[in-house]
């Protein structure tokens, strides 16, 4: 309401009244006179809800001003200065220049026993407009005294609130209020003028004055209409002026402010404080006369944007892991009665810090094996791959990937080993991240194929592999066979080298050729994997494969 803009509503009817000026050579159709009969109707109603709406909200305002006269008092004055000559101009208009409307039988809405008992408004007879002629005009020149006295109450509720809007006292005892109530002030007197005109009106190069253009040989329903229309209008303003004094009062009630800490309920250590301080409000004139946090006076014009501390600015650096307060006051100073008054704001909020944990995992397995590559992805959130620097142990070197990181040949102390990482910006050193150390288990040997038992063509056909019964473990070093020696009954046939676990020809030959229930021995096995010394290392299995010929 405070913004003056007319409503769809309202829109429509200046429309239809356009259409009325466009027709009023024709004879009006019923259709026409029941389409603005109805907009009649659904004026009144509107009106009566705003006069029921303005009642509650004048009521809470006198109640105001009983309890806090400070605040209230001269708001209560205006407002109800400008309500009173609203509702003489209302009361006007129905008891002296609003004609009833007739009645009639409606025939569509019969009872049961076939009887025919309910009126509607009868606006098929309000096509003359001599009714409000001769009540409003002695010729077509000249206003009757009651069109005189329709003019002197609308003039008199226009110069009135007018008046009582520019000699208003609102803000008197603060400055802030006083501030926004002259910013609002001008838009509503503008309001005001615009509704409430009774100057003469310039058609084409004549000038016809207000009653007449009005109100002059329109039907009976249009200036019915227009009249209920112009009643919306002053609840419509009395609105206005009630909606705008409480969001200026209501909005710098300092009393009721509570600050909202955001963003600022986790840190790292040494991290600088970040987030705001809001006061519910996002107001770019709206700065504190004193800030002060954790201790320490602060320049609210330097730390406070949009109605908001922003703790960026503050420059705090939370320290170190635990749960912190962030202590102060927000201060506001306001005139009040011609004496400067201090409205403080208390700020009582908690944070954590957390410890600045590196995340260390081992992307083969969950521990480390001694004496062989481990690959360890390294990272401290918030800080950046560049910045990482490995103070413990000196065996880890840097991976070929960003944040990747090898451990190799790291035995540990007692069974552990400590990985300490620091970030070289902020010199931050998380702490320890402990890995158990353990020796790598010897792979257990095994044959393709179901059972010990097999027929010569699948022993020939088979593949001697090997496996630490671990997922990751055979996963990270994806064991090879490098060689084996076989043994066929008492028949030594050497060593098979670099065939990736198969059997050559010339052992394939005499597997082919083993007598039914003879034991083939595959002994001395040694698997290599390219992350142990680049493959070179041999590790021997926990046992030895037999097999026997069915």
């Amino acid at each position: 309401m405070a913004s003056g803009a007319e409503s769809p509503r309202q829109k429509m009817i200046n429309l239809m009244y356009l259409v009325f000026i466009a027709m009023l050579a024709l004879n009006m159709s019923k259709e026409v006179l029941t389409t603005f009969g109805n907009i009649e109707n659904d004026l009144t109603k509107s009106s009566k809800n705003l006069k029921n709406l303005n009642d509650e909200a004048l009521a809470q305002i006198r109640g105001n001003a009983r309890t806090d006269s400070i605040i209230w008092k001269e708001p209560n004055i205006t407002v109800n200065k400008i309500s009173a000559l609203a509702n003489d101009l209302v009361l006007y208009i129905d008891s002296d220049i609003k004609q009833p409307i007739i009645m009639k039988v409606d025939k569509n809405d019969r009872n049961e026993n076939g009887s025919v008992e309910d009126s509607i408004p009868d606006y098929e007879i309000m096509d003359n407009s001599v009714l409000y002629d001769e009540l409003l005009f002695k010729d077509s020149d000249t206003p009757s005294a009651v069109g005189d006295s329709l003019i002197m109450f609308i003039d008199n509720f226009r110069v009135g609130a007018l008046d009582a809007i520019d000699n208003s006292k609102i803000g008197v005892n603060d400055e802030v209020v006083k501030r926004n109530w002259d910013e609002r002030k001008q838009n509503i007197r503008l309001q005001i003028i615009e509704k409430f005109s009774t100057d003469s009106v310039k058609i084409t190069k004549k000038k016809k004055n207000w009653l007449k253009y009005n109100y002059y040989q329109f039907p009976e329903i249009a200036s019915t209409t227009k009249l209920t229309l112009l009643q919306e209008n002053t609840h419509t303003m009395i609105a206005s002026v009630i909606s705008n004094v409480n969001e200026i009062i209501l909005g710098e009630d300092l009393n009721k402010l509570t600050p909202i800490v955001k963003g600022a309920s986790a840190f790292y250590e040494n991290d600088k404080l970040s987030g705001g301080i809001v006061l519910g409000k996002y107001d770019q004139n709206f700065i504190a006369q004193g800030v002060e946090i954790n201790g320490r006076e602060y320049n609210p014009n330097e730390v406070m944007e949009n109605g908001e501390v922003i703790l960026e600015k503050l420059g705090i650096n939370v320290g170190r892991a635990g749960a912190k307060k962030l202590t102060g006051t927000i201060t506001f100073r306001r005139l009040i009665n011609g004496k400067h008054e201090i409205f403080p704001i208390a700020i009582d909020h908690e944070y954590f810090v957390n410890p600045p944990l590196a995340i260390i995992s081992n992307t083969d397995m969950n521990i480390v094996y001694a004496s062989i590559p481990n690959t360890l992805k390294i990272s401290i959130p918030g800080v950046s791959n560049d910045n990482i620097q490995i103070l413990n142990p000196k065996s880890i070197r840097k991976g070929k990937l960003s944040g990747e990181y090898t451990m190799e040949g790291e035995v540990g102390i007692k069974g552990k080993v400590r990985i300490k990482v620091k970030d070289k910006v902020s010199g931050i050193v998380s702490p320890d991240v402990i890995f158990d150390v353990v020796p790598l288990p010897k792979p257990i040997a095994g044959f393709s194929g179901k059972g010990s038992s097999q027929s010569r063509q699948q022993i020939a056909s088979g593949l001697v592999k090997g496996s630490f019964n671990n997922e990751r473990l055979d996963k990270g070093l994806s064991l090879k066979v490098a060689s084996f020696q076989v043994r066929i009954g008492l028949r030594n046939l050497g060593v098979v080298r670099n065939t990736g676990g198969r059997f050559n020809d010339r052992v394939k030959n005499e597997i082919l050729k083993a007598r039914r229930g003879e034991v083939i021995s595959i002994t001395n096995i040694r698997f290599n994997s390219q992350k142990i010394e680049n493959g070179t290392k041999m590790l021997p299995p926990q046992n030895d494969v037999v097999l026997t010929v069915r």
